[in-house]
């Protein structure tokens, strides 16, 4: 019975903390705190003496309280149902926040009020910690199996950090001994520098092609950081918080269906799916969802270079089918370094040029094309695979090998100091051999040593072994292999009724270009290249979609309010019946643009396979990016942008001489062509009745 009456003085206690129980005379005899002088975020101990000087014993609360006696200022209240001679209560006080002078207040509730209190004072001082640490990545979407999640930390000041004071945690909201956390390595991170943290090391380097800086989950040899707690990220929503040792917040990101107020402000960053990463731009730092948002998706290992700007010594404009063999020939011949990205190669001659050669070689191809590897192909990898190194880009998610990109597309070679970059695969059609037969493409050689480092840096991070989807040669694959004992490739060259018009174009004077890439930078480059217009837009394109996944295509978009503002735009597009979905594509785009009053023209004549525009007849957009949202967001491609007139002009002509194109027919060049001959005639004409 007595067992049970305590038990309801206990819980009775728990609600009426200042009822006095007339049976026991309580007093606070000190109070003490385990340090007088903390930073603002630390977790402080306040501990109290309660003596029972008299009475029976039974059920009693002490409550410990900062400057004043009310909820609001309750730290915590500790509940007994008996004591005997004394107890001593203890309780930890989270003081984020309360910077300044402090009294603490202890009480216990009994019959006798002028003992029930006890004191001791506490300096709060300033502990927030002055540094520009910023979270730049954030992967919490992990492929299946792979548990690789990682984050990024950037220092985004000017002076170096040191880390040691500083951790991660998922769990802010709560105090800072409950939170779990990452911790930050006793290292000084210079300025614009990064570190990677990640669960697993070997992991992180299958998927993101170099090694982590540190994981959380002794999984590797790559250095351990210290854990405290299960740090998983949650992929449906969740936050992630940068803290000091005091518990400041020093960046906070929120993400998915989670919301969070403190260093945060509005609505998450939207979720993304498995293999996705979260990316800041920049330095960026509002402490909103717009710090992260991008048009492109970012890939777990995908690149992000910025456009590249610099100057070309020299440069040969070249088109197909009239003169691209002609020049690429010859660029092969002359190499003594050769770096080769297509999307395929089934050209037996270009194969055989390489195979001569003594220069060193690498070719990356993609590995995933439309309809299968083709035959053609495959003989030429396995033929310049016993000189070569020969690799594709492939994924098989069956097998949990995922690719960076959808397609490797781009088509460029490195050839020494020279750079080739166009349209054109090297198969028959897109360097013909025989220049009456093949598709419109265009291409360009420049020369400048600075512009070959660049394109080169861009293959080696494709190409780099140490990504799960760069996989070498092997002529016992079924698929991607040596083609069967009784295939022979054919030699056989096409040809057909087109007259070749256009020889190359040498330059011999410096001007500046832009080298973009997809998906790192071309879809701003692009949009920035169109607004520059003041005076006409020529657009020539294998197709352009007209609505992407978040709405209208951000180039019609574009040329359409240059049109509007007085811009003459043309758009012409392949028209080819053998094309059919594309064909539908372009049916629809040019739909839509005749509605705004842009000319278009569907090209059946010719097979268009070009991706170009020229602007104001002064500059030049020559890439294999088709104006489709993979193309440009997910697509591996590469494209220059050059401002020079004379080069300008050369497509220029190459545009309109398509435009007007009709098979079979002698066309006449346009009057520019002979406009200088004439001059020239003329001059001489005069000069000999002169000399007569």
């Amino acid at each position: 019975m007595r067992k049970i009456l305590l038990l309801l003085l206990a819980v009775f206690s728990l609600y009426t903390p200042y009822i006095a129980f007339s049976q026991i005379d309580l007093s606070i005899e000190w109070v003490k705190v385990n340090k007088e002088v903390a930073r603002d975020g630390e977790i402080v101990q306040i501990r109290a003496m309660v003596k029972n000087i008299g009475g029976e014993s039974g059920a009693f609360a002490v409550s410990f309280y900062y400057d004043v006696i009310d909820e609001e200022h309750l730290i915590d209240r500790k509940h007994y149902i008996s004591i005997s001679s004394y107890r001593i209560p203890s309780v930890e006080w989270d003081t984020k926040g309360l910077v300044g002078e402090h009294r603490i207040i202890v009480h216990v509730s009994d019959s006798n009020d002028e003992n029930n209190y006890g004191y001791c004072n506490i300096t709060i001082l300033p502990g927030r910690m002055n540094a520009q640490l910023l979270i730049k990545e954030i992967y919490y979407h992990a492929r299946p199996h792979r548990n690789n999640e990682f984050i990024c930390i950037v220092n985004a000041g000017e002076e170096k950090i040191n880390l040691t004071n500083f951790y991660l945690t998922t769990q802010p909201w709560k105090r800072v001994d409950k939170q779990n956390k990452v911790f930050l390595p006793a290292v000084e991170l210079e300025a614009g520098e990064g570190i990677y943290l990640t669960q697993n090391g070997s992991s992180f380097e299958y998927e993101m092609g170099f090694q982590p800086d540190y994981e959380y989950y002794n999984c590797s040899s790559v250095p351990d950081a210290a854990r405290d707690g299960k740090f998983i990220m949650a992929n449906d929503g969740g936050v992630v918080c940068l803290k000091d040792k005091y518990n400041h917040t020093i960046d906070t990101v929120v993400y998915g269906d989670a919301s969070f107020g403190e260093g945060w402000k509005g609505e998450a960053i939207e979720g993304v799916e498995a293999g996705e990463m979260l990316k800041r731009r920049d330095f960026i730092d509002t402490n909103t969802s717009n710090d992260w948002r991008w048009n492109r998706t970012f890939i777990i290992g995908q690149s992000n270079f910025e456009a590249w700007h610099g100057m070309a010594s020299k440069a040969i404009a070249f088109c197909s089918p009239d003169c691209s063999y002609e020049v690429i020939s010859e660029e092969i011949k002359n190499a003594h370094e050769i770096f080769i990205n297509l999307y395929t190669f089934t050209n037996p001659y270009l194969a055989d040029i390489l195979n001569e050669s003594n220069a060193s070689i690498k070719i990356l191809l993609d590995g995933n094309v439309i309809g299968g590897i083709p035959m053609e192909e495959r003989w030429i990898a396995y033929m310049l695979s016993k000189k070569a190194e020969v690799r594709y880009m492939f994924g098989n998610e069956e097998e949990g090998i995922y690719k960076r990109y959808r397609y490797n597309h781009a088509k460029y070679a490195v050839l020494d100091e020279r750079c080739i970059i166009e349209s054109a695969n090297w198969g028959k059609s897109g360097v013909p051999v025989d220049p009456t037969y093949g598709n419109r493409e265009w291409g360009i050689v420049l020369v400048n040593e600075s512009i070959a480092n660049f394109m080169e840096m861009v293959f080696e991070s494709d190409w780099n072994p140490d990504f799960q989807d760069s996989v070498t040669f092997d002529e016992n694959s079924f698929t991607h292999g040596k083609p069967p004992d009784d295939y022979a490739i054919s030699y056989y060259i096409p040809s057909d009724d087109y007259t070749p018009s256009f020889s190359p174009l040498y330059i011999n004077s410096s001007f500046n270009i832009t080298i973009i890439l997809s998906p790192d930078n071309a879809e701003e480059e692009i949009k920035k290249l169109i607004d520059s217009a003041n005076e006409e837009i020529l657009v020539e394109q294998l197709y352009v979609e007209k609505e992407w996944s978040n709405g209208m295509n951000p180039f019609l978009k574009k040329i359409v309010e240059k049109n509007e503002s007085g811009v003459a735009v043309y758009v012409l597009l392949n028209g080819n019946p053998s094309y059919y979905s594309t064909v539908a594509m372009n049916k629809e785009t040019e739909k839509f643009l005749e509605s705004h009053g842009i000319k278009v023209k569907l090209q059946k004549e010719l097979n268009i396979h070009n991706k170009g525009m020229v602007i104001d007849g002064k500059t030049v957009l020559i890439s294999s990016i088709n104006w489709g949202e993979n193309s440009v967001r997910r697509n591996r491609e590469a494209g220059v942008i050059v401002e020079n007139e004379e080069i300008a002009s050369y497509f220029e002509k190459i545009f309109w001489y398509d435009w007007d194109y009709e098979a079979g027919k002698e066309k006449e060049m346009p009057n520019e062509f002979f406009a200088i001959p004439l001059f020239l005639a003329t001059f001489l004409i005069i000069y000999l009745y002169r000399k007569r």
